[in-house]
Parts: C-alpha cells; sequence; structure tokens
C-alpha cells in the first residue's frame, strides 16, 4: 500500500449537561466563528491522541477518548481532507483558554444553534449529532460546496 498526502485534522466534543463545548475562533480565516475544539494531526501522531492535545491547548483540559462521532471527507485543491470528531470524557470541565487561538468559549444547548456563527455547516452537524445521540445517514455537500464533501454521522 502506499502512503497518500492527506489533510487531516480532528475534533474533540465535550458535553456537559446537554451542553457542548464551542470555541470561538481567535484568528485565521475562521476568526469569529464557532466550532468545537480542533487542529491537525502531526507526523507520527494518532489521530485521537491530537484531538485530546487539541482540547488541552486549546481549552486546558485533559480527557479519554469515548468513541468516535463522525467523520467528514472532501477533496481540498484535490488533496484528500478527512476530519475525524471524538467524544471526550473528562474529570473536569474547567475551561482556560488559550488567547492566541481562542477568542471566547461556551456551553451550548441544541436549541441555541440557530444563533451560532458556525465555522461550517458539517461541524454544526457534526455537535448536533453528539448532543441528539442519533444516528445518521451519510449527509451529501457536494452540490452546496461545488465539489465532493460527505459527512458521515
Amino acid at each position: 500500500m502506499r502512503a497518500v498526502l492527506t489533510d487531516l485534522g480532528v475534533a474533540a466534543c465535550l458535553i456537559r449537561n446537554e451542553a457542548i463545548l464551542l470555541v470561538k475562533e481567535a484568528s485565521g480565516p475562521q476568526k469569529g466563528r464557532w466550532g468545537m475544539p480542533k487542529g491537525t494531526v502531526d507526523e507520527g501522531e494518532l489521530p485521537s491522541f491530537a484531538a485530546l492535545r487539541e482540547l488541552e491547548e486549546e481549552c486546558g483540559i485533559s480527557g479519554t477518548i469515548k468513541k468516535m462521532i463522525g467523520v467528514r471527507e472532501c477533496l481540498i485543491q484535490n488533496i484528500p481532507a478527512i476530519f475525524i470528531v471524538y467524544l471526550v470524557d473528562c474529570d473536569s470541565a474547567d475551561v482556560t483558554i488559550d488567547n492566541d487561538e481562542i477568542e471566547d468559549y461556551g456551553w451550548f444547548e441544541l436549541n441555541s444553534f440557530e444563533s451560532i456563527d458556525w465555522i461550517s455547516s458539517a461541524m454544526r452537524e457534526l455537535a448536533t449529532a453528539a448532543l441528539s445521540g442519533v444516528d445518521k445517514e451519510m449527509i451529501d455537500y457536494t452540490e452546496e460546496r461545488g465539489q465532493e464533501y460527505f459527512l458521515y454521522l
């Protein structure tokens, strides 16, 4: 089997009292938008470990992986782009944000999702699936995005 250059991203999903932890991006193309603590996988790092590292770096929270919530796959500049979201369990949900990466954070219930400026429709669907606990079929965003773009929940 040969290796393929891949954009591999992850997010940590943390739920407390029927609310999900979301962070507001402080910089970059997604500045001012909300999503789960997320980032990219480093060389030699397992995706699940990267999700825990990102949660620690962005929010000061350590935890353990419980299960996978969903996967998004698409092509970005003709490179496969995979994004995996993991449900995380932790002893303490005391948040200490990294102000270089994160502008703000909050705990959001499902009924407040309409008012959030999301990083993407896929991020919203992943958060909805995590909070509702309902497995869905694959969502095809190809027409909306103008290229192959799939979400598996």
